[in-house]
């Protein structure tokens, strides 16, 4: 099982390889006062399933994305893959869901939902602007995102903000359905991302034991391997809301500082 889910990856991160620049990311197609209101269009942190408007954020534009990223030579290069029983797991599960809440984590839809608030998520905490966090990201996880960044300087801060460019590859590490004792229904779904920085200190070794990023030849600031996790949580209850709750937000830049 494991050989086969070897040859699994390797033919999806072919795919990575053979397209570079254009690196493939369809394989994963896994109370206080608040200071600005919170719109419904800002809450909806990914689309209510059967919905296939792309998300947006107040105040953001975000151009369409397709599965294929596009831009300049990254000189990214795949020397690894990741772990295949964990792909083996999220994509058995990814496939329940589908097949008994007909909501599809596998889609292009969920994938760009992912990336987009990673994006948003990570330019307001390195703004400092923890309280436009809220009604996307839990009450819990903006006080955790507030004490780990309490220990950074603003320069090491301002590394935290993620571009749609800087995202090479990102999988499910983690996919869960859970019940509660009142019948409810909720989706837990943990994402990695491997990211490009220019963070000063190693590269994070969940991203080299996968890629290897090329020298830069053209006097740039050298781009590191990071990693990004986060956990995206819904209710999957008849009636209940459709909006996505980031759970958990880590970075490998707070490792860094620790």
């Amino acid at each position: 099982m494991q050989r086969i889910a070897s040859l699994a990856w390797c033919r999806e991160l072919g795919c990575l390889a053979a397209v570079t620049p254009a690196l493939c990311t369809r394989c994963f197609g896994s109370s206080s006062s608040v200071a600005a209101p919170v719109t419904r269009r800002q809450r909806s942190l990914l689309w209510p399933h059967a919905s296939r408007r792309t998300v947006e954020f107040t105040g953001q534009k975000l151009r369409h994305l397709s599965s294929r990223s596009s831009g300049p030579d990254r000189g990214v290069s795949v020397v690894g893959i990741p772990d295949p029983l964990t792909w083996i797991r999220c994509k058995v599960i990814m496939y329940l869901v589908l097949l008994y809440f007909e909501l599809d984590l596998t889609s292009e839809e969920f994938e760009r939902g992912v990336k987009q608030a990673l994006v948003h998520v990570s330019d307001l905490i390195s703004k400092g602007q923890y309280w436009h966090l809220r009604g996307v990201v839990s009450i819990e996880t903006i006080e955790y995102v507030e004490g780990k960044c309490s220990s950074l300087t603003e320069a090491q801060r301002k590394l935290l903000a993620v571009n749609m460019d800087d995202i090479i590859f990102l999988l499910p590490e983690d996919v869960t359905v859970v019940f509660d004792s009142h019948g409810r229904k909720f989706c837990r779904v943990v994402m990695r991302f491997w990211l490009l920085s220019t963070h000063d200190g190693p590269d994070d070794p969940e991203g080299t034991a996968i890629f290897r990023v090329a020298p830069s030849e053209d006097g740039s600031p050298q781009k590191k391997l990071a990693t990004a996790v986060y956990e995206f949580h819904r209710e999957l209850t008849p009636g209940a809301s459709p909006d996505w709750t980031v759970t958990t937000i880590w970075h490998w830049h707070w490792k860094l500082a620790e």
